[in-house]
């Protein structure tokens, strides 16, 4: 892990160290002595024309090239209907000014222009972060996990199936603006299916503005898979060769079609990842005289399945009313075989041994039905409304087989146990939703909706045990519970420019929750009604071209999961299990953040303070029964301070990188049976992507992040990350391209926490690594036309919906 830290640290600072400061400058002008705008001037070797360095000219026509080295080069000046032209020049003192070069207009009448620009791997935002996916080597051919795990500020935790942003739990993910409604656990799952061929961008938004739903207390995660927005028929298919822990086929396909008034799109992923996964856990408890320990050791071969795929139809009634319906699904099967071994051990000699043989499957089907209704008025209000209708069914079977082989404290076999449990859980999930914006005048802009959500959900566990050649039911871990919850919405919100350089948006959102838990032995589990306002507000002031201030303040809200209300039992070993918590609250959070952007230089510090936050997998141990219990559970507060520091970087024409460094500090108070305990942790997480662009369509990216030790719940966890290569080759006029992938080359992606509370007769221990290094050979061909058109922005009703449920 030390080695990793020292590699990205390096990363960062070495361009600064060896970037020169050598400098070359002047002005560009056209033959009637006019400044040109835009041109684009290049220092190249004299020896083979390499690009050594490049910038265009600002408004006066004037450029400045810096960190070149000393030498003779060649200056090359081109603009779209002027002749290029050449200049020898010799650095041999730190600043040149270059004498004015005069471009000669080019008489040649120019039939068809194309441009070809590489959008940069981050940019920056208002309320968030976009990262443009097939801008980074890295990434391609594996998965929306594996990319997630690369994003600044995010922190995907294998372990508990969660994932935090800037240094907070409680993130909501939706896939084409559209909220997943299935647990997060399932949502990680989903995205470690998900290729990343088929994603256009990920949106990491800090800062939800009130038109989005409070739930999610740190932020959202937005992922915008391909809609090829070209005219006529296109599209793009990928096929990529993987081997880790075996060999990995993955295969995705987009399309689109349009045509006059219609426009038909799709797309198509599936993948097979085989994983070798093991997992530590520890424990020790004191009872009366006796300190027992636990030991328990899991070896897991899993295959990781799945499909997923969309098909959209837009028609355009007349120029202003567009109708459209989109269906999409997908089919997760996760399915695992493990060998598990426990030791149990009282005053430091074996008590018992236990050998587990454990298969699961846990597959998540899914469909999902929307239509669209968008009109724009005429007239200088400029005002759209736009309505959906949307209808989501989720259904996951998960049954799990156990044989418990039990040895006495000197080896000798005593009996098999075998054990049974299964769950099945159908979601459906009605979402209603209108929108309407206009103008209020030349720099006042309202936007306000309406928005109904009712949610259904049946949970069925059961749990049997095998006795005397017959299956025994067992009540006290067996139950059927049955949700029902309904959620009303209103928000409004008024963008204001005070004047050119400063701007305001202050926006209430005002929601109503109605949640009723019942089971099969027990009536009201959860009867809950309650209305909260959701005020935001963003400030933004520009200090001149190149610097700005942003200031944000919002409130938010965490709901507990669906399958963390209704109580569910996975076993690890005969004392360790997992289960939900139908007592769970929802979580309430304020936060303010301030950011100063120098042009794509960005530095922000923020707050944010969550009550009754909700923690997954926290641990309870029952010293009396030597019995463990892995829960989510309310904490009493979170305080998270945090500070982040993104600059990108450009050393050379051929040599780019975007650099992130985030500071955090975390306050945890919770309860453990009853007693107050508190824990705080300040740590940094280093994140770096380095671009290198090559001769003849070649190039190559190396990128990694580092965690120091930090805090999940009540835990501690130790300092983690992974340094990840990719190698990438553009040919058949740019329509064809080979990458290859190595993922954390390092082997540093391991999972190691613990809690070590004597004082609470709390010692746990838990280390896993999920997946072993992997690399990976990708093919991606598009076709079709290529000439550029347009297509209208595609929403659904459901956009803020489906983070409370996860595959």
């Amino acid at each position: 892990m030390k080695k990793l830290c020292l590699f990205i640290t390096l990363l960062l600072v070495l361009p600064f160290i060896v970037k020169a400061q050598n400098q070359v400058k002047g002005t560009v002008k056209d033959d009637t002595g006019q400044a040109v705008i835009a041109a684009n001037v290049f220092v190249l070797s004299p020896k083979d024309s390499t690009v050594l360095k490049g910038t265009k000219t600002d408004l006066s026509g004037h450029y400045d090239l810096k960190g070149i080295p000393g030498g003779k080069f060649i200056l090359s000046v081109s603009m779209i209907g002027f002749k290029k032209s050449y200049t020898k020049i010799d650095l041999q003192s730190p600043i040149l000014n270059v004498p004015s070069i005069v471009l000669q207009r080019d008489s040649k009448v120019l039939d068809q222009v194309v441009i070809k620009a590489k959008k940069p791997l981050f940019e920056q935002k208002l309320d968030r972060t976009i990262i443009n996916v097939q801008s980074s080597i890295a990434s391609s051919g594996g998965t929306a996990l594996e990319v997630l795990e690369k994003a600044p500020g995010v922190v995907v935790d294998r372990q508990n199936n969660s994932i935090s942003m800037n240094g907070k739990d409680g993130v909501v993910v939706m896939i084409n603006g559209k909220i997943n409604h299935m647990p997060l656990s399932a949502v990680v799952q989903m995205l470690a299916g998900m290729n990343s061929s088929n994603i256009q961008t990920i949106e990491l938004i800090t800062n939800p503005p009130a038109n989005f739903d409070a739930e999610g207390n740190a932020g959202y995660i937005n992922i915008k898979l391909k809609n090829n927005p070209n005219a006529g028929t296109n599209g793009s298919y990928t096929l990529t060769a993987g081997y880790g822990n075996g060999f990995s086929p993955d295969g995705s396909l987009n399309f689109n079609h349009r045509n006059n008034k219609i426009n038909f799109y799709g797309d198509y992923s599936f993948s097979t990842t085989p994983l070798d996964q093991q997992f530590n856990l520890y424990r020790k408890v004191s009872r009366e005289t006796s300190v027992i320990e636990n030991l328990t050791q899991s070896q897991r071969q899993a295959t990781d399945r799945n499909h997923n795929g969309k098909l959209g139809l837009d028609f355009q009634l007349d120029s202003n009313t567009v109708i459209g319906a989109l269906v999409s699904g997908y089919d997760n099967k996760w399915s695992m075989d493990a060998v598990n071994s426990n030791s149990i051990m009282i005053n430091n000699a074996v008590d018992t041994s236990i050998n587990i043989a454990n298969d699961e499957i846990n597959q998540w089907k899914h469909l999902m039905g929307n239509v669209n209704f968008q009109h724009t008025f005429l007239g200088a209000s400029k005002a759209k409304i736009t309505a959906d209708i949307d209808y989501l069914y989720y259904r996951d079977n998960n049954p799990n087989n156990y044989i418990n082989s039990y040895f006495n404290k000197t080896g000798g076999f005593l009996y098999d146990q075998k054990t049974k449990s299964d769950k099945v859980t159908p979601i459906k999930v009605w979402v209603a939703k209108t929108d309407y914006t206009r103008k209020l005048g030349k720099s006042i802009d309202l936007e306000s909706g309406l928005k109904s959500t009712i949610s259904r959900f049946n949970n069925d566990v059961s749990i049997n045990r095998f006795v005397q050649d017959v299956w025994n039911y067992d009540p006290s871990l067996s139950n059927s519970y049955d949700l029902k919850e309904n959620i009303s919405a209103i928000y409004t919100s008024l963008s204001y420019g005070i004047n050119e350089k400063t701007s305001v948006k202050v926006g209430f959102r005002y929601e109503y929750t109605v949640s009723n838990l019942n089971s099969a032995t027990q009536k009201n589990i959860v009867d809950r009604q309650y209305g909260t306002l959701f005020p935001s507000i963003f400030i933004s002031r520009k200090l001149n071209a190149d610097q700005s201030i942003n200031l944000a303040y919002n409130k938010r809200i965490t709901r507990p999961t669906f399958n963390d209300m209704a109580p569910f039992v996975i076993f690890m070993d005969p004392n360790t299990f997992f289960s939900g918590n139908s007592g769970l609250q929802p979580a309430i959070s304020n936060s303010v953040k301030a950011s100063y952007l120098v042009k794509r230089t960005i530095f922000s510090i923020s707050y944010n303070h969550e009550d009754n936050a909700i923690s997954r997998f926290q641990p309870k141990i029952n010293a009396q029964t030597n019995k463990q219990t892995y829960a989510a559970d309310n904490l009493d507060y979170i305080k998270t301070v945090s500070t982040s520091f993104s600059i990108p970087a450009e050393i050379t024409s051929w040599w780019n990188m975007q650099n992130t460094a985030i500071a955090n500090w975390n306050k945890v108070k919770g309860f453990y049976q009853g007693q107050s305990m508190s824990i705080s942790q300040k740590y940094v997480r280093l994140t770096t992507s380095q671009n290198f662009t090559l001769p003849k369509d070649f190039s190559f990216e190396i990128s990694g992040f580092f965690i120091s030790p930090s805090l999940f719940g009540m835990s501690r966890t130790q300092a983690f990350g992974s340094l990840n290569m990719g190698a990438q080759k553009k040919f058949n006029k740019n329509n064809s391209t080979l990458r290859f992938n190595v993922n954390d080359v390092l082997k540093t992606m391991k999972i190691k926490s613990s809690i070590d509370a004597p004082e609470f007769n709390l010692i746990t221990d838990f280390q896993a690594r999920f997946s072993p290094s992997a690399f990976s050979v990708s093919f991606t061909q598009n076709f079709g036309n290529k000439s550029l058109g347009e297509r209208k922005s595609r929403a659904t009703g459901s956009e803020e919906e489906r983070s409370r449920v996860s595959p």
